[in-house]
């Protein structure tokens, strides 16, 4: 690791870097480089959380609104109890009465029905926010490619 690697995990509050270091030199070089960005990875998340943080409610609407353009299919308006769940690591029956709470902000299709619409904005800034997208990404990508199998049957059985 070079030493402006070092310095970064240092600063991150990483003190033994030197000693995990040396605990991965027998890795291959792609290994270790793979490492490095995971690291920086890791940070990135940090500083990007706090940052986001200290964003005014005018400034989260304009990210919300260029990340929108920017990641139109990825990034959706709104999200499920059950999205949120996973998002929190939490049972939807939390999420419903964090919603009911306050704590998460949303609002009901139909006064007392238990149906929640929950704003994604709110979430931009969570830790888990990357992984989650890539998860439905990939359940979209998977829920097509059954769809065009099932077309292709079904141009074969005519």
């Amino acid at each position: 690791m070079n030493k402006k690697m070092t310095t970064l995990f240092r600063t991150a509050g990483n003190s033994n870097v030197d000693d995990e270091y040396e605990k991965t030199s027998t890795l291959s070089e792609n290994a270790r480089r793979y490492l490095e960005l995971v690291r920086l990875s890791l940070e990135l998340e940090k500083q990007k959380e706090k940052m986001y943080l200290v964003l005014n409610e005018q400034e989260k609407e304009e990210v919300q609104n260029v990340l929108s353009q920017i990641m139109e299919p990825t990034i959706p308006e709104y999200l499920t109890v059950r999205d949120v769940a996973l998002l929190l690591d939490v049972t939807p029956q939390m999420v419903r009465r964090y919603c009911a709470e306050g704590k998460i902000d949303a609002y009901q299709r139909l006064e007392g029905s238990g149906k929640w619409i929950i704003p994604a904005a709110q979430f931009l800034h969570h830790p888990n926010w990357s992984a989650f997208l890539r998860k439905r990404q990939k359940v979209k990508n998977q829920s097509i490619n059954i769809v065009e199998k099932m077309l292709e049957y079904f141009e074969e059985e005519e």
